[in-house]
């Protein structure tokens, strides 16, 4: 995950710090150092404790996404801490918008958590360290505030992303939406900031990072949702995408199983178990070796090939696993059975590509 910088694990998790997350702690640092100076105590280090454990809450923030989507299921690949916050990357295994509300809320809610933890440790403590904990507080309160902000790619975006996915039914228009939130959450940030700059206040050339970071990710967030759109018609269309094999016994008269085969409609013959479980399929290779008044007396069971583990998925609710499993293949083709492996047919890398085309 990233280059350079740091790797590590946390509660499992492998964690990313690459140079932009080191700088963002430098940062942030050199930025507070003003407000940590006093009498008696150096700014500097204060500065510097405080944007390390900043950044210890933005972890605790991305670690609380990555709880929350392992607890639906769902591989979590990594975090990664950057300049101006953190990103969690996890593999969504659900058509749902429930679990992608919480899995967004969970971030925002830690931080609020930690909020309210150093705002109790501020009120029982005193002098250097009543001043971190006060300061940690405020920020992280801050940050919770603004994560809530209903535009991607903050965590508030994912709340617009659910429920444009709830009402529309389509991810690819909450997706959209989401992302021209953040558009105008961005424009309106830069224009306060603007704003506030030319009637005398100070130039936050952080919040105007800020709003560029936030339009940058709502545009991604909206040129991926196109993306996905294309992907949703071809989920749909993947079952339809399936073609028809016949199924025969390993133990049926070569001749017969030819006789029975409709070339025009079926892709191959497949051989089943007595329980009707995918065995094999007929190797055309070896059956064109056979001469013709041979193959009534001898069975289709030694002209066939295993169908190799990897080279069989099932047809469950998620159609585009299948889509994935025949991309892992490498190869052009993939056997697709039910739940208790009884064959439906195949699916052809070639079909794919003319889908995804049109």
């Amino acid at each position: 995950m990233g280059e350079g910088g740091l790797q590590f694990r946390v509660a499992g998790f492998p964690v990313s710090l690459p140079v932009g997350g080191i700088l963002g702690v430098l940062l942030i640092a050199y930025l507070w150092t003003p407000n940590f100076e006093g009498p008696g105590r150096s700014g500097l280090l204060l500065a510097v404790v405080f944007a390390v454990l900043l950044y210890l809450g933005v972890l605790f923030h991305e670690l609380a996404h990555a709880w929350t989507a392992r607890a639906f299921g769902y591989p979590v690949h990594g975090i990664t801490l950057w300049l101006l916050g953190g990103y969690t990357v996890y593999e969504r295994r659900d058509t749902r918008p429930g679990p992608e509300l919480v899995i967004s809320l969970s971030g925002p809610f830690a931080t609020l958590l930690l909020a309210g933890a150093c705002a109790a440790a501020s009120a029982v403590t005193t002098g250097t360290v009543d001043l971190l904990f006060a300061a940690l507080a405020w920020t992280n309160l801050l940050l919770g505030v603004l994560n809530l902000l209903p535009g991607a790619p903050l965590d508030g975006g994912g709340m617009v992303k659910a429920a444009v996915w709830k009402v529309t039914g389509s991810e690819a228009k909450g997706a959209k939406g989401a992302g021209y939130a953040g558009i105008l959450i961005a424009v309106l940030l830069a224009v306060f900031t603007v704003w506030a700059w030319l009637n005398g206040g100070s130039f936050l050339l952080l919040t105007l990072i800020l709003a560029a970071f936030i339009g940058f990710g709502a545009y991604q967030s909206i040129r991926s949702s196109d993306s996905r759109a294309a992907w949703d018609g071809v989920s749909s269309q993947i079952p339809g995408l399936i073609r028809p094999v016949l199924a025969v016994s390993d133990r049926e008269s070569l001749q017969a199983a030819l006789d029975r085969w409709d070339r025009t409609r079926q892709v191959s013959v497949v051989t089943v178990d007595e329980q009707g479980r995918l065995l094999a399929a007929l190797a055309m290779a070896a059956v064109d070796a056979v001469p013709s008044d041979r193959r009534p007396h001898v069975q289709v069971g030694p002209f066939t090939v295993v169908i190799p583990v990897e080279q069989r998925a099932v047809l469950g609710s998620h159609p585009l696993d299948l889509v994935q499993a025949l991309a892992d293949t490498e190869g052009p083709i993939l056997f697709v059975t039910t739940p208790d492996q009884r064959p439906l047919g195949v699916l052809l890398a070639a079909d794919v590509n003319a889908a995804l085309k049109s």
